[in-house]
């Protein structure tokens, strides 16, 4: 039957197709701004196929009146479709502006393919304010303020990019993470037992006695070629296979005394010092390593990491030694200026 009526209500059947297999999503209006690239308009039959669908489709409900107006205008060159941009495009924009992680620009493929799935739309550009108003809600009432207000957060980067590129688009997720309200947990107390009473798998032993010595994150160390090991320092740095959270994060570290032996043992290996601690699936590195860390030190990985912050502020360090140290992007301008030199990051070090 449908195949019977006209070409523009056999597109609209293989729509609903590819939408029921999740292969495609896309508005009314995206249709609409999609005929002028989809069809040949200089075929007399075809253009009043379409022109008969315009009819069927404000008859059968798929669109309101005035879309099937605008449907007709356009199908007439009466009014330019809008040029929408693609979710591949948007993230390209912003994968090349801020060179995010892996694990980030992952985290903001997820967002936005869910975003888009709820608004029911395959452009971010044909997403309004009140489609952000409402995931927002949705988001509420299913999943904590917490991760809530991260997964605006990465939406409104991407909106924020969007802006930018295409001026006249909105950038809908403005103001929305301003009213979650999120309790915030206390760190909890905890008490180490010195590294060299660790018992366990010796990979994993010195992974976590690395940590407890730099402050590193748990990926960074997981991740550590041979060459990573200078004979002062270790250096955090990309890799083929393991990328950086921020710009920040690359940094050399100094090697605490109680590390050099280690150290000299592992910079005699090749490439990857553990490479079992690899994720492909995901690229992560350092996966399911909580129980491993909780059986050897009592503690979680990022505890370790807890502890040094911790230990140097009570020590009198400054954050910018703090943030030089730890890897932390800079949370002023004036954190941008400026130097911390080698000899006080010894220092600082030893305090660990």
């Amino acid at each position: 039957e449908a195949h019977r009526l006209s070409p523009a209500f056999v597109a609209r059947t293989d729509l609903e197709i590819k939408q029921a297999r999740g292969e495609l999503n896309r508005s009314p209006d995206e249709i609409i701004d999609a005929l002028p690239k989809e069809f040949d308009l200089s075929d007399p039959e075809l253009f009043e196929a379409l022109e008969e669908g315009a009819h069927v489709a404000v008859e059968e409900g798929w669109f309101t009146k005035q879309q099937g107006d605008r449907y007709l205008r356009v199908l007439h060159g009466q009014e330019e479709p809008e040029q929408h941009l693609t979710s591949f495009d948007l993230i390209t924009y912003a994968a090349n502006l801020k060179k995010p992680a892996r694990r980030t620009k992952e985290c903001w493929e997820d967002a936005l393919r869910d975003f888009l799935r709820f608004a029911g739309v395959a452009h971010p550009t044909a997403a309004t304010k009140q489609h952000a108003v409402d995931y927002r809600t949705q988001l509420l009432e299913r999943l904590s303020s917490s991760t809530v207000k991260t997964r605006l957060a990465y939406l409104g980067g991407l909106w924020s990019v969007l802006h930018e590129v295409k001026p006249e688009c909105e950038q809908i997720f403005a103001g929305l993470n301003r009213r979650i309200r999120v309790e915030r947990k206390l760190k909890h107390e905890f008490e180490l037992k010195d590294p060299d009473q660790w018992k366990g798998n010796p990979d994993h032993v010195a992974v976590l006695r690395i940590m407890y010595f730099t402050g590193a994150r748990l990926a960074e160390i997981a991740g550590l070629r041979a060459e990573d090991i200078q004979d002062d320092r270790i250096l955090i740095r990309p890799s083929e296979k393991r990328s950086l959270k921020t710009a920040a994060s690359e940094r050399a570290i100094p090697i605490h005394p109680r590390l050099s032996e280690l150290m000299a043992s592992l910079k005699t290996r090749s490439g990857y010092l553990w490479p079992f601690l690899h994720q492909p699936s995901t690229g992560r590195w350092g996966a399911n390593f909580s129980k491993p860390a909780q059986k050897i030190a009592g503690v979680n990985p990022k505890d370790l990491r807890d502890r040094a912050a911790t230990t140097l502020r009570l020590n009198g360090k400054n954050e910018a030694m703090v943030q030089r140290l730890l890897g932390h992007t800079p949370n002023s301008i004036s954190m941008q200026y400026g130097a911390v030199p080698w000899s006080e990051l010894q220092q600082a070090v030893g305090l660990l």
